[in-house]
């Protein structure tokens, strides 16, 4: 990318959210380092770029699901990129002919899910075709993202490049979401760095996700009610699936149970020893 459009226009930093965002600077060279960081400014873009495989796994571990919620949540944007970069048909995929073959009993592929446990899933990352199609219409349509899909790296710089090309042609007086002006760069790094008690959660939540049966839904909710894999494991120990699935069902206040039984039962193979 910097040797499309220049060293200047492009610097590597560690962002609190997104793989690539534009800000602005100013334009006096003389100024201090401190200086400049406290005039930087969001150009209103931030890009999400995904591999095939990458989006494979972070639908898996739900990482997925909580990347979006950030990025929904974050300040100053007028528009959210997500970029998907990989050789293959990403819009309108669907099951290869014959789909249930290669599967065992109960839809489970074979030598995968179905057997040995939560520790297959974690050997096999790569979802179908269809489903990364149907979760790249979903990040459209339902959240609202631009989503770009990209057949190699040499395209995704391209892009970036016309990215960069049209925000430059817009000018920074129209940055910042719902007309509120730009944002401080300080500011966005402040509001979407994630704090300890986040990075807690999130490890918990991901290793829910690799466990059969505990889909998004059931992972939010004992999430939620647990808070970290230490608390969830000394309930396991004290109590029984039963008293667990009432006390869980409760919670939802008489709503449909997200978390099964056997959910539950997977979760004893991995927290209780």
């Amino acid at each position: 990318l910097a040797k499309k459009r220049g060293a200047e226009a492009v610097e590597g930093r560690a962002l609190p959210l997104g793989d690539v965002l534009w800000v602005w600077q100013p334009e006096t060279p003389d100024c201090w380092p401190e200086s400049i960081a406290s005039q930087e400014f969001v150009a209103g873009w931030v890009v999400e770029r995904k591999t095939f495989g990458d989006l494979s796994a972070s639908i898996m571990d739900g990482r997925y699901d909580e990347q979006k919620i950030r990025l929904l949540e974050a300040p100053g944007l007028d528009g959210i990129i997500y970029l998907i970069e990989g050789p293959g048909q990403l819009f309108g995929a669907s099951e290869p002919s014959g789909g249930n073959e290669g599967r065992g009993k109960g839809g489970a592929a074979k030598g995968g899910w179905g057997k040995g446990g939560f520790g297959q899933r974690l050997l096999n990352r790569t979802l179908p075709a269809s489903t990364l199609s149907t979760t790249a219409a979903h990040t459209q349509i339902i959240s609202g993202f631009h989503v770009v899909h990209t057949t190699s790296t040499a395209h995704t710089v391209a892009t970036l490049v016309g990215l960069h090309g049209a925000i430059l042609e817009q000018g920074p007086g129209r940055a910042g979401a719902n007309g509120s002006g730009p944002i401080p760069y300080r500011v966005f790094a402040e509001r979407t760095r994630k704090s300890c008690h986040q990075r807690v959660l999130e490890a918990f939540g991901r290793m829910l996700r690799v466990v059969p049966h505990c889909g998004p839904e059931a992972t939010e909710v004992l999430v939620d009610e647990f808070q970290t894999p230490h608390g969830f494991a000394t309930a396991l120990r004290d109590h029984s699936d039963t008293d667990l699935l009432l006390r869980l069902k409760a919670r939802q206040r008489g709503n449909r149970a997200t978390v099964s039984a056997t959910a539950l039962a997977a979760c004893r193979e991995l927290f209780v020893v």
